[in-house]
């Protein structure tokens, strides 16, 4: 009903399937397993459910889908023919048997979707069990046919009278009766016993149908549980192998790996380290504990033998858990097995199934024979009553005639149930065997899935077992890795030590840069105080700002010593210091170009407003001067109150006198001042540039460092090594050529690989003539620079800090045409004034500066990227100037 499921569990061994109905919110496998405990105690049960056929769960029997398919299973399964009348024609009564013994007990494909939900039970799987099998007896298999005919004559006689008082006429038709009815008992016994013949093998060929599909669920178990030992073993012996054949070569190579080290010579600072501190150490090989080693290896030798026998024991257990040709002959077999079941249900269902309907024929012969007979008698029994004696005499004429008609219907239906009989001891014997050979079947099975399981379980061991050895073999490999661990260390070293050196030239330059400033902004007070400062009311110094007549604080910061630099060892660097394209070049050039414009700077104080903006200041010329002087002051001593206007007054009087504006000398000595008129003295070049050009030089050999060390981590190396590898591979060719020198191919081959090296030196050698011609070129133009500077006239001083029409502005190139067609761009040396670039109207050739007075600024707003309307790929809605000169000089 609809409040209820009904499930069939078909049981494995047997076939017997048992209907188990649950409402909905009981439907389990709990409840399941506790409804079958008679059959199976619940703790041997198995259930697998499927196609495909898993182990089911609470939320499995609840899918409404899987409900369905196990529905759908019942309806294959419980397949019987309709029952029709016995034709009256044997011809349609054969047609009919062969139509319905056509249909197949056992589906031969999945394409229908039902599943079959099967119990199996541990004990009977169990190579342990005794348990014999179970022996199949159907019924009924003897039939006792009556001798006598049952019950009284249905004639209308006196009963009080026996046989023998009654007439002879009247005996002669009451024998006639009794006979028919003995044929009509002894007929209905035939009929009926071969009915329930037939309804015994029905169920017993359904059970073997079960039996098959049951053996079908086991052998897919079985079959995943194989195809997943099967993924298992390819997946660990791809591994393993490879591990195993890594390991196999670094044993191998052990003694060549202690070789290798003894041939790397360390560095001579590690070799005085080591010597300081009483240790003899000159090659890689002096830093391993060779003979701790060497037993080490020989574990690992004896570990990796017992590890390839391990796997030489597992593969032959998983070859022994059947080959293709096995399995494929035992489906071979369990195919045949099926096929005898559905040829006898074929059978059953023709053969047996017509004799049950001629049985059932001939009984229906027999009733009306009876029923004819006794009509006969009865109306010749009317007759002699009316006096008709001849009319009971004619009786026996047709009595006659039935009894020949009929007297050869029971012994037909004897012979028929002699061969039902034999159909129904066939199927006996069937059913037995189909479970014998089930039993024989699952035993194999069962133990192929232990063989399986016990694999898998060896294969954890043996993984584990490689995990080991990986771990004990790390020793080898840190020997087979150390030369190249070796050059990465030396390599840390070098970074490590540029880092150092980097950090305190920055910090220096940076505290002298602060002392710069500190200075610049004493002067600034003194000249506000004896200037402006000296006309202010005593107010503004005592309530409005108490400290407007004190120094600035003096700033000490204290840096943390770096006190790894003491630790790390000198590492030999031979190799050619390489940063960015043109970093080096551009570098030194600005550092030389300072030095040449600043020598003869002004000893006094400058400002510390000198640098260009981050965003658009040229690398070569944020260097400045190596050579500069500290200026000379010192803090002035200023009252922090005064007394009296009148002595203020005097004191700003001497300030004054002592506070000149700068003499005609010193502005011209001043080569780059501002072009604002209230700007005084501030200069663009600092005297202590000298630190931060160092500090800039040690932070590009730190950046050099960090490069050289990724390329070496990546697999590159060192420029300097592919010199010297090709000019140890020359050698190593020309010596083989001098022992070989009769062979006069071999000669020809070293010539031609000579001049490919000879060759590659070369190309080498034009490239660096390159770098050195362009690094003279530079130099060249900024010798003529420092020519055209001080060809300038002394009001013709270069703006940095404001640009106005009229203003003289130095600009830089940038950037240069490039392949895509980019176009080169001009910027103005400036601080904090970013973003005016020259119009290249003004330019002719490709000048590295131009020099010129400002005659037009056009302000625009830069647009999107890579538009006209945004040529120097500045951020969207950046403000920038494009910029016309008169050229008073390009170089």
């Amino acid at each position: 009903g609809g409040s209820t499921i009904t499930l069939r569990v078909l049981v494995a061994e047997t076939g017997v399937t048992f209907r188990i109905t649950l409402p909905p919110s009981e439907l389990t496998v709990g409840n399941l397993r506790a409804h079958l405990a008679a059959a199976v105690p619940p703790s041997d049960q198995i259930l697998l459910l499927g196609p495909p056929y898993k182990v089911p769960k609470d939320a499995t029997l609840h899918s409404e889908e899987v409900l369905n398919a196990l529905r759908l299973g019942d309806i294959e399964d419980d397949f019987i023919p309709e029952e029709q009348s016995p034709p009256t024609d044997t011809t349609n009564t054969t047609t009919l048997s062969t139509n319905k013994a056509t249909h197949r007990i056992l589906s031969a494909t999945e394409r229908t979707g039902a599943r079959r939900l099967f119990l199996f039970s541990k004990r009977a799987l169990s190579e342990a069990s005794s348990a014999e099998t179970p022996i199949c007896s159907l019924q009924p298999k003897e039939l006792k046919l009556p001798t006598e005919a049952p019950g009284p004559s249905p004639l209308n006689m006196d009963m009080a009278s026996t046989t023998a008082t009654l007439p002879p006429l009247h005996q002669a038709l009451t024998a006639y009766e009794r006979q028919f009815m003995l044929y009509l008992a002894q007929g209905r016994v035939l009929a009926d016993g071969a009915d329930l013949r037939l309804t015994a093998c029905r169920t017993a060929v359904q059970e073997q149908a079960v039996i098959a599909r049951a053996l079908r669920a086991a052998v897919s178990n079985l079959s995943d549980h194989y195809h997943t030992a099967t993924r298992t073993r390819a997946e660990f012996t791809a591994s393993f192998q490879t591990k195993l054949a890594a390991h196999a070569n670094l044993l191998q190579r052990f003694e060549q790996n202690l070789s290798m080290l003894a041939n790397v010579h360390l560095e001579p600072s590690l070799v005085s380290m080591a010597r300081s501190s009483g240790r003899v150490l000159e090659t890689l090989v002096d830093t391993v504990p060779v003979e701790k080693e060497r037993a080490w290896a020989q574990q690992c030798e004896l570990g990796h033998e017992r590890l390839a026998a391990l796997f030489t024991e597992l593969d032959t257990a998983f070859r022994e858990l059947g080959t293709a040709a096995s399995r494929e002959e035992e489906a071979a077999k369990d195919r045949q097995a099926e096929e005898e079941v559905q040829e006898l249900w074929g059978e059953v269902e023709g053969t047996m199934k017509q004799f049950r309907d001629a049985q059932s024929h001939r009984l229906e012969r027999l009733t009306s024979d009876h029923s004819d007979v006794v009509k006969i008698i009865m109306h010749a029994l009317n007759s002699e009553n009316d006096g008709g004696e001849d009319k009971t005499q004619a009786a026996f004429g047709p009595l006659g005639e039935k009894s020949k008609s009929s007297k050869d219907l029971v012994p037909a239906m004897m012979e028929d149930d002699v061969k039902i009989r034999e159909i129904l001891e066939r199927v006996e014997q069937a059913k037995t065997k189909s479970m014998q050979r089930m039993k024989v079947r699952l035993k194999e099975i069962s133990r192929a899935q232990s063989n399986i399981q016990r694999v898998l379980t060896n294969v954890g061991v043996v993984r584990d077992a490689m995990t080991q050895q990986m771990e004990n073999m790390a020793h080898l490999e840190h020997l087979a890795e150390l030369p190249g661990s070796y050059r990465s260390f030396l390599s840390e070293i070098r970074r490590r030590r540029a880092y150092g050196h980097a950090v305190n030239s920055l910090s220096r330059a940076m505290v002298e840069r602060l002392a710069t400033m500190r200075g610049d902004e004493v002067k600034a007070r003194e000249k506000f105080l004896r200037g402006p400062g000296r006309h202010l009311m005593p107010i503004f110094f005592d309530l409005f700002v108490p400290t407007l007549a004190t120094p600035p604080p003096l700033f000490t910061p204290q840096m943390p010593a770096m006190v790894e630099l003491d630790t790390l060892p000198h590492v030999e660097d031979n190799e050619s210091t390489t940063v960015g394209a043109g970093t080096v070049e551009m570098a030194e050039a600005g550092a030389l170009a300072d030095t040449e414009m600043h020598a003869t700077n002004d000893p006094g104080g400058v400002s510390s407003a000198s640098s260009l903006t981050a965003e658009s200041q040229p690398a070569h010329m944020t260097q400045q001067h190596h050579q500069h002087q500290q200026p000379q002051h010192s803090d002035p001593m200023i009252a922090s109150s005064v007394q009296g206007g009148a002595a203020q007054a005097q004191q700003q009087k001497t300030g004054k006198s002592q506070q000149e504006q700068p003499s005609q000398q010193e502005q011209q000595d001043q080569l780059i001042v501002s072009a604002d008129d209230h700007s005084g003295n501030d200069l663009i070049v600092d005297p202590a540039e000298g630190a931060a050009v160092d500090a800039e030089v040690k932070t590009l050999a730190y950046e050099n460092a960090i490069l050289r060390q990724t390329i070496e981590r990546l697999g590159g190396k060192a420029p300097r090594a592919y010199l010297d590898e090709a000019a140890a591979e020359r050698a190593k060719r020309e010596s083989g050529a001098d022992k070989s020198g009769s062979d006069a191919k071999k000669g020809k081959n070293d010539e031609d690989e000579k001049k490919g090296t000879a060759l590659e030196l070369a190309a080498l050698r034009k490239e660096l003539a390159e770098a050195k011609a362009k690094t003279a070129s530079v130099e060249e133009s900024l010798k003529h620079a420092q020519a055209d500077y001080k060809t300038l006239a002394a009001g013709d001083k270069i703006s940095h800090r404001s640009f106005e029409n009229g203003d003289v502005g130095l600009f830089m190139l940038a950037s240069r045409r490039n392949d895509n067609g980019g176009k080169r761009t001009y910027l103005a040396f400036h601080t904090n004034c970013p973003h005016r670039y020259l119009s290249l109207d003004c330019v002719n050739g490709e000048p590295n500066f131009v020099v010129g007075r400002i005659i037009l600024q056009e302000q625009l707003l830069a647009g999107e990227l890579g538009t006209d309307a945004n040529p120097y790929g500045l951020a969207v809605g950046t403000k920038f100037w494009v910029v016309t000169v008169e050229v008073l000089s390009s170089y």
